[in-house]
């Protein structure tokens, strides 16, 4: 079984970093609680434990989604930064700068 209350916590901080877009405590959570979040199962009679781990999924999601939107707008700016560096070096003067 795992640790109800510690649950929570990870849930509520989740929740915190996706309303602050803190994309690097959300990421340093999700590290260090990676073995306590593959122990989570959902309880077969216990209507509000299970309510708490749908919380727990929820936020987790919406994390999750943060930083793959994070991690695709950076993709898209690395893309620019190289087309506008190729495009410069196109000019004679910039070889020598």
């Amino acid at each position: 079984m795992f640790d109800m209350p510690h649950l929570t916590e990870l849930s509520a901080a989740l929740q915190k970093g996706v309303a602050n877009k803190d994309i690097e405590s959300i990421q340093t959570l999700c590290e260090e609680n990676d073995a306590f979040i593959r122990t989570i199962k959902p309880f077969s009679n216990d209507i509000e434990s299970n309510e708490k781990i749908k919380n727990f999924i929820i936020a987790h999601q919406s994390a999750t989604q943060l930083i793959s939107d994070v991690h695709v707008e950076m993709q898209r700016q690395l893309y620019l930064v190289n087309k506008t560096r190729k495009g410069v070096s196109k000019y004679k003067g910039v070889k020598n700068a």
